[in-house]
């Protein structure tokens, strides 16, 4: 289903969807209840088997900002990146299916983006976590990072200055686009495609004014089961692997792009082949 969009809306909002209709219902209210109305949410079906197509033609029937776009399952980077050929905002930023925006969150950041002339707002988040709920707020050496130094910290930690998650940041697209496109998401990396992602919009951006805000408008739900219990050897072994395939995608990126950070994104990649390496012993897998 491809719904007729309003044109020229301020905020456009990025989801990628996977048989989440267990979690959409959720996202889709928390967007609903926004009062700022001048935004378009763009959703991609990546060939859900579960009903979710039905949620978000659902939701699409009732509310002219969602646009639902569908394709075979290809992956969420594939996804994200149907999304991103279609939007036409001033402003990007991502929702995942299984999450869920704060209220006022949309208002508040068009004004934070707006009062401030930013090219880039990092903001805080809710983590929910085993039925605790947690808050991030960013500490002084965040917020008062350098350039580089918010590279590097993005780089090598996943909560620092926002990590690589595309879902606490709201981008100025004219900022990101080149040759008037939003850069894609690469398709065959299938973990940490995210960050490597953000690392690069960083990259291409001149001089950019990155801004923080420091209260969470944004609901994180971590959901993962513990993998010993969720993975067989064979899927331990291609988590491994895809896990490698991105890191080392991600240290080429920065030799060849960013040999500032190269250090670091080395040290990152071997860090985490020790803890791999830690986890399937752990687990009995022998490597």
């Amino acid at each position: 289903m491809d719904v007729v969009i309003i044109n020229g809306m301020e905020i456009s909002i990025v989801t990628p969807v996977y048989n989440a209709a267990e979690y959409l219902p959720q996202a889709i209210e928390s967007v609903k209840r926004q009062g700022f109305d001048d935004y378009e949410w763009i959703v991609c079906d990546d060939g859900s088997t579960d009903g979710s197509a039905q949620l978000l033609a659902d939701a699409a029937s009732a509310n002219p900002h969602i646009r639902v776009l569908s394709q075979p399952n290809s992956g969420v980077s594939k996804a994200r990146s149907t999304c991103l050929e279609k939007v036409s905002g001033q402003y990007l930023m991502f929702l995942d299916a299984d999450d869920a925006l704060a209220d006022d969150c949309l208002q508040i950041l068009y004004n934070q983006m707006e009062s401030q002339s930013a090219d880039l707002c990092i903001y805080g988040w809710y983590i929910h976590k085993n039925d605790q709920l947690y808050s991030y707020f960013f500490e002084k050496r965040e917020t008062e990072s350098s350039a580089e130094d918010r590279y590097q910290m993005i780089l090598t930690d996943p909560f620092l200055c926002g990590g690589g998650y595309p879902w606490n940041k709201i981008w100025r697209v004219s900022a990101i686009e080149n040759n008037g496109q939003i850069p894609q998401f690469r398709e065959d990396l299938n973990h940490y495609e995210d960050k490597l992602w953000t690392l690069q919009r960083l990259d291409a951006m001149k001089n950019p004014r990155v801004i923080y805000y420091n209260e969470p408008l944004y609901h994180y739900y971590m959901r993962m089961e513990s993998l010993s219990h969720s993975m067989s050897a064979d899927g331990f072994m291609q988590l491994a692997e895809d896990t490698m395939d991105s890191l080392d995608a991600i240290t080429e990126y920065v030799h060849d792009n960013h040999p500032g950070a190269a250090a670091t994104a080395i040290t990152l990649r071997n860090s985490k082949l020790q803890e791999i390496v830690s986890t399937l012993r752990e687990a009995g897998i022998t490597v």
